[in-house]
């Protein structure tokens, strides 16, 4: 199976810009303007849009965005009036779906997580013209356990996660033929942009000459922003020419803002105050620009794009060893534990040497280049192929 010339309609939950939308996007930008396809979006949870999405998006060359209202596919395990009512609205849902679609022709479904992996499931048995779609598990994601959902699962022609513990969910709930799981990690969505360092510094209140760590995440309760600032905190013990920028959206929801919020009642509380950047929407490619180091701590990732994103930029990376992690930084000594002491050594490690933080960077650049969209898209044509022989 190629992509060349074909229809294809990827979903997303909703027009905010992490890690998945972000991969949607630069995905159907290359669809269009390297294989020749005509895109479209199908919104599954909501029509909603930030900023930062709509100016991506309009950059890609995708056609449209479908969205057909509040989404509703559920059966419970359970006989019950209120099962049987679930059982109307989401034939109802799924109807609307396919009265929506059915004129469009798409020849592949692209999701991106696992609510829109569970509808493109259903709609490659809806439209008659899909002959190509699969199960999507990207990082931190979940279940819902429900019927609809189990038949998905079961019965999807493959499952494509981004590192080996996205299909882990699936080991422990579902008996799904190992033959079906796919790892394929993500490509570099950002093109990487040398900007001027010492504007952007004076933007942020950074002096010329310190060591700038930085933090690049959504504001998310597995996002340890406030590990990082704890032992940065600490480190300024003892180092005084230092920097931490933590950077996020405090838009995307209330979740968002209370972290953001918490994040900067810490900081006025601290005495170093004037070495904390705290950040919200800004330009990633600016805060790329005046690291010295890149850093995410969390709970869990898949292969989490923030890392390619440092790599790229030649940068030492500090991350939480998680699978996608590792399948990234390979062999890195700054492969670290949620644990203080750990990350406290890896980053006392780098402020401490130049040729340290340069050498680790190098590796990472050679690294990087295996992550390549060409290289992901003949993959992702690969499994398919496999998947539907």
């Amino acid at each position: 199976m190629t992509f060349n010339n074909k229809n294809i309609l990827l979903i997303l939950q909703a027009g905010t810009l992490g890690g998945a939308e972000r991969q949607a996007l630069g995905l159907g930008e290359y669809l269009v303007k390297q294989k020749g396809c005509t895109v479209d979006i199908l919104f599954a949870s909501s029509p909603k849009r930030t900023e930062d999405f709509n100016s991506f998006f309009a950059e890609t060359g995708i056609r449209s965005i479908h969205y057909f209202g509040e989404p509703y596919i559920i059966l419970r395990r359970e006989f019950s009036i209120k099962n049987l009512k679930r059982l109307k609205w989401s034939a109802q849902y799924l109807l609307k779906l396919k009265q929506g679609l059915k004129n469009e022709n798409y020849d592949v479904v692209i999701p991106f997580l696992n609510f829109p992996s569970k509808i493109a499931y259903y709609l490659y048995k809806l439209l008659p013209t899909v002959k190509y779609t699969f199960w999507h598990q990207l990082g931190l994601d979940i279940l819902k356990m429900d019927v609809f959902e189990s038949i998905a699962v079961n019965n999807m022609p493959c499952i494509i996660g981004n590192a080996e513990n996205c299909f882990d969910i699936f080991k422990n709930e579902y008996q799904v033929n190992k033959k079906k799981f796919n790892l394929l990690p993500q490509y570099i969505t950002l093109e990487k942009e040398k900007r001027e360092a010492s504007i952007i510094k004076k933007k942020f209140n950074i002096p010329e000459g310190a060591i700038v760590f930085g933090m690049i995440a959504h504001f998310k309760s597995f996002k340890y922003h406030d590990l990082a600032l704890k032992i940065f905190l600490r480190l300024c013990e003892t180092h005084d020419n230092i920097h931490l920028i933590l950077q996020g959206n405090k838009e995307n929801d209330e979740i968002s803002r209370g972290i953001y919020y918490d994040l900067e009642k810490s900081i006025q509380n601290s005495n170093i105050a004037n070495k904390v950047a705290l950040l919200s929407n800004e330009a990633v490619l600016d805060v790329l620009n005046i690291l010295d180091v890149g850093i995410l701590l969390s709970l869990i990732e898949g292969t989490p794009n923030v890392v390619m994103e440092y790599m790229l930029f030649g940068l030492p990376v500090i991350s939480s060893n998680h699978p996608g992690c590792i399948g990234l930084l390979e062999e890195s000594p700054y492969l670290v534990d949620n644990t203080q002491e750990a990350i406290f050594l890896a980053m006392e490690t780098l402020v401490n040497s130049e040729l340290e933080r340069k050498k680790e960077g190098e590796i990472n650049l050679e690294r990087i280049k295996k992550y390549d969209i060409d290289t992901y898209v003949e993959k992702l044509e690969l499994i398919l192929t496999n998947s539907y022989n």
